[in-house]
């Protein structure tokens, strides 16, 4: 028996275009590899208000969302509607690794900092590059059996 993960959304109707998402995760590669490589707490600081402007609001205000779609626009690359819910918790788990690097920075655990953000990496280069993305699996695995229960 196969068993499958379909990433779903039983709590909002609200989409977003996941081929702008991914252009995101790309613009979140070159911001996050430069706050890390220049140990700047400062860049990684915006970029945990971006990801936080994506996961709590309908990120009009996000600069990141904003570049990613027009890049899709520009490029003319097809939209790609997908449920919202499961990019906003992705989103407030970037937030989440990204205060935790700048924490880690500014504590001069500079191996902790950079652990995190490999980790922030992967996770982004997986989304841009192949399209999988691991905070939607965890919220497909931790959210949605617990609105079933309700």
């Amino acid at each position: 028996m196969q068993d499958t993960i379909n990433i779903s959304c039983p709590v909002s109707a609200e989409r977003i275009n996941e081929n702008a998402a991914r252009a995101a995760a790309f613009f979140t590669i070159v911001i996050a590899a430069a706050g890390m490589l220049l140990n700047s707490y400062i860049i990684i600081i915006l970029l945990a208000s971006d990801f936080a402007l994506r996961a709590f609001t309908q990120g009009k205000a996000s600069p990141v969302k904003l570049l990613a779609k027009q890049v899709v626009q520009l490029l003319k690359i097809k939209e790609k509607s997908v449920d919202a819910a499961p990019k906003k918790f992705a989103a407030g788990v970037g937030m989440v690794f990204c205060l935790g690097i700048a924490a880690f920075q500014l504590a001069g655990l500079y191996i902790a900092a950079n652990i995190t953000g490999g980790v922030l990496l992967f996770c982004a280069l997986l989304e841009g590059g192949a399209g999988i993305c691991l905070g939607c699996i965890a919220y497909t695995l931790l959210i949605v059996p617990f609105n079933k229960q309700k």
